[in-house]
């Protein structure tokens, strides 16, 4: 029945119980106010004494009263009679309050349970409401949402007759503890996803992916695994005590049994929660300890199987359905992040270079520029674009020739790498033009970097130039905004350069000076 209608029915039990004066010994209760018409019963009119005798005596409606879970305890008589749900967890008439109730309520919960229920006892209060486990006659733990109200008390204000409800809300509670996990689970996969991807190197991405999987999925080792036409290649490891000697590892592929071949053909995550039994030809490394779990994420981007993350445990029958819920969630992130950084490498590797002077040239800037840009743009970092320029490059090359002019570039273009980092994109621009792209550099920093070039350029000396050669520099710092371009932070830096030409050369100049 409707807990609403439940409530009324406990409500209408203690009107009327509770109407039965002490002081007098016959009364008649307001007209329909005993009738039950939801169970089909009517309490006659009786005093307070020969009320509770027919409750108890009336074996019936002691049986409506038990199925709709109310109880009622005579605890100056001794009597009792339980809910139906007191007799689903596997018990009889035994008493239902006091120490014999708090001794099977679960220990995390008999704290706030205990004193309320010594209070209600001492008759220091009418009623006492809780939600709390209680062990089953089995011995497992089962929720109930428990009632008590105190509807008779002796003289001295202790409780005679108290009347209860139970309500087994263990599958509410199971919702509840299942939606709470799922509303971690997406948390745990929202902060996962929203990290993942944030470096465009391999091996950074490798680290991140073991870093922030740990974080969804337990695990106590981990590999991520690039697959080649006929085998596994491990990239990157977690957990192992010789990282360096994991790396090296290659496994067969596909293998009649694997696990790994499994979760690549059927593209969906594999648990083995008994390692040694289920295939025993599972690669074991000597001197750690035994693998027993085992799940692996298959990793797909745009429909094309990249590899495998393989976690380990050294616990038998450690991963759960929930496990491999998470990982199913998370595998195309990861496979999406590896392939973002894969294409970065094959771009970095394919990009063409200035063959005089050894950096890239218009072409990488196209793919490298844009995705450093790209970047920056998604994560809202500072961008520095250098424009450098040498100053009457072109009377060297008419006075010198152009095989002097082609020493100069290179020993300029050595100069200016020496002053930059390793990740800046720097490339050729064109002619005696230089760009270079700082990452997640600001104005301040960029415009010191530049500096530093042109003094070096101005005080080095050039083997075939005859003479001091100096360099312009105009320097445009900002994080790019949605509208900005590659292009456009190009042009911004070629106008500042443009004024520390007009402004005498052989200086630095900012966009916003």
């Amino acid at each position: 029945m409707a807990t609403n209608v439940r409530i009324k029915l406990a409500y209408r039990l203690v009107l009327i119980l509770r109407y039965v004066p002490r002081a007098r010994p016959k009364c008649k209760f307001p007209e329909n106010s005993g009738i039950f018409p939801e169970i089909g019963y009517t309490i006659p009119s009786m005093n307070q004494q020969d009320a509770i005798r027919q409750l108890f005596e009336d074996s019936g409606f002691q049986a409506r009263l038990s199925a709709l879970g109310f109880f009622v305890m005579d605890l100056a008589g001794g009597r009792t009679f339980p809910s139906s749900v007191w007799k689903a967890l596997g018990y009889g008439n035994e008493p239902m309050i006091g120490q014999s109730l708090i001794d099977l309520v679960h220990p995390d919960d008999i704290g706030f349970f205990a004193a309320e229920m010594e209070e209600l006892l001492a008759g220091r209060r009418d009623s006492l409401s809780g939600t709390f486990r209680v062990r089953r006659k089995d011995g497992s733990w089962t929720w109930l949402e428990v009632l008590y109200s105190i509807l008779y008390r002796s003289v001295d204000g202790r409780p005679q007759v108290i009347l209860g409800h139970d309500q087994d809300v263990d599958g509410i509670k199971r919702a509840e503890r299942e939606s709470r996990e799922r509303l971690e689970e997406l948390e745990t996969i929202r902060q996962v996803t929203r990290d993942l991807g944030n470096s465009l190197d391999l091996q950074e991405t490798v680290g991140s992916i073991l870093e922030h999987t740990r974080r969804a999925i337990p695990y106590d080792k981990a590999t991520v695994q690039l697959l080649e036409t006929s085998w596994l290649q491990v990239i990157g490891s977690y957990g192992f005590i010789d990282p360096a000697a994991t790396i090296k590892l290659r496994f067969n592929y596909p293998v009649a049994g694997s696990p790994s071949t499994l979760a690549l053909q059927s593209r969906k995550p594999v648990v083995c929660n008994d390692v040694l039994a289920d295939f025993p030809e599972f690669h074991q490394i000597p001197g750690e300890k035994p693998i027993l779990s085992w799940l692996g994420i298959p990793l797909i981007a745009n429909n094309e199987v990249l590899g495998l993350m393989a976690l380990d445990s050294v616990i038998k029958g450690f991963y759960t359905p929930r496990h491999q819920r998470i990982a199913e969630m998370v595998g195309s992130h990861m496979a999406l992040a590896m392939e973002k950084a894969f294409l970065y490498l094959n771009m970095q590797n394919m990009a063409k270079t200035d063959s005089l002077t050894g950096i890239g040239n218009r072409h990488s800037l196209r793919i490298q520029g844009g995705l450093l840009f790209e970047h920056a743009r998604t994560n809202q970092k500072m961008l520095t674009f250098m424009m450098a320029d040498l100053d009457h490059f072109k009377l060297l090359n008419d006075r010198l020739g152009h095989d002097a002019g082609d020493v100069v570039l290179a020993e300029t273009t050595s100069i200016m790498s020496s002053k930059l980092r390793s990740h800046d994109l720097f490339i050729r621009y064109g002619g005696e033009e230089f760009l270079a792209i700082l990452s997640d550099t600001d104005a301040r920093r960029g415009h010191e970097i530049a500096e530093r070039i042109r003094c070096a350029v101005n005080e080095h000396a050039f083997m075939d130039a005859g003479h001091k050669i100096t360099v312009s520099i105009g320097v445009h710092s900002a994080v790019p905004l949605p509208g900005d371009t590659l292009m456009g932070f190009i042009t911004a830096a070629d106008k500042a350069l443009y004024k520390a030409k007009e402004q005498g050369r052989d200086r630095v100049m900012g966009s916003c000076d």
